[in-house]
């Protein structure tokens, strides 16, 4: 072990417990005691120490203010993107992991199964304490990348994916948006305002079959059936998804639809766009609910939109995560897996009555 990675354990030892005591850490780590109390004496000169008999004490203890801290854990981060969605996670992990004393390591696989199986294991060859991971796909979906997860050394939190129909409960800890409550929310709201003819209208990815499935829940309630729509993936042409959009519009022109939940929010904002042009007033003939909340209110007509708790995804996966790698460092009794489901907002708008 390099000086520097002995004295950034030394560091982190002395931010876990407080202190630390000179042979065993020798012992725990390979060195020779007589190496380990130069490391001491280093550290102390620079002020981020204080030695007594045996071992040392954190600066705080004596009243000294440390120049300069060492991580109490290192956490890797890996997501999808980092331009849509997932920057507010981002901000949320960042910040509690910042509060914490923690590093935040990050990296993006942009949907890609093996990539992001490449960056977990990258993270961990690093020697990283903790990750934070949200796979391409659900752990039904994809059990290659859930294996490796369940199977690593390091702490483990999966955000914003589901474990329902995998063996991985009480092996990983999940902590996600309630998205087919979100579409309950949404649903409910169009059905509230009126609404008796709904299209939930979503590209193809994780969150959508989930939105889909709240909204025909809430039709299903209030004794009515829903139609799905996929729409053109992100990457397709516009022209594909204009079509689509006059497509859909026409269909509320024939009195087909009166209420439409979009995923994501700049679709909806594009119908709108459409629907006015075909002279469709938004929201009397046509209602208009946005998944996302990431920019429907920029729209012209502000968008009426089911917001995530994305930041507080970030924030409660970073803690559940430095939790669990608190309880490993300090070798005390492991906590019950978490399973957490956060609820997203409502923000009503221009583009639904009420």
């Amino acid at each position: 072990m390099l000086p520097a990675e002995r004295r950034a354990r030394l560091l982190r030892e002395l931010r876990v417990h407080g202190t630390v005591r000179t042979e065993e850490f020798a012992a725990n780590i390979g060195a020779s005691g007589m190496t380990i109390r130069r490391d001491l004496a280093d550290l102390e000169a620079a002020g981020l120490l204080h030695r007594v008999h045996g071992g040392a004490v954190a600066p705080s203890e004596h009243g000294l203010a440390p120049r300069v801290s060492a991580p109490v854990a290192t956490i890797g981060m890996v997501v999808p993107s980092a331009t849509y969605y997932f920057p507010e996670v981002i901000r949320g992990t960042r910040a509690a992991l910042g509060d914490a004393g923690a590093r935040l390591i990050l990296a993006v696989s942009d949907y890609s199964a093996a990539r992001e199986r490449e960056q977990i294991g990258r993270l961990l060859a690093r020697g990283v304490d903790g990750l934070l991971v949200t796979p391409a796909s659900h752990a039904a979906d994809d059990p290659m990348t859930y294996e490796l997860l369940a199977q690593a050394p390091a702490a483990v939190v999966v955000m914003e994916r589901s474990l329902d129909g995998s063996p991985w409960h009480g092996a990983l800890e999940v902590v996600r948006c309630d998205h087919e409550v979100g579409g309950v929310l949404a649903a409910e709201h169009l059905l509230a305002t009126g609404c008796t003819r709904i299209v939930v209208a979503t590209r193809t990815g994780p969150t959508a079959p989930l939105v889909r499935r709240g909204v025909a829940r809430a039709a299903a309630a209030a004794g009515l059936e829903t139609v799905a729509l996929t729409l053109p993936s992100a990457d397709a042409p516009p022209a594909a998804l204009q079509e689509t959009l006059r497509d859909l519009v026409a269909r509320c022109t024939s009195a087909e639809v009166d209420g439409v939940v979009v995923v994501p929010d700049e679709v909806a904002i594009g119908l709108v766009d459409a629907a006015e042009d075909a002279g469709i007033a938004v929201p009397d003939d046509l209602a208009v609910v946005a998944y996302d909340d990431e920019v429907a209110a920029l729209c012209a007509t502000p968008l009426t939109a089911v917001a995530p708790p994305r930041r507080e995804v970030g924030e409660t996966g970073a803690q559940l995560c430095l939790r669990r790698v608190m309880s490993r460092l300090r070798a005390s009794a492991p906590h019950a897996w978490a399973r957490m489901e956060l609820t997203p907002e409502l923000r009503i708008r221009s583009t639904t009555r009420g």
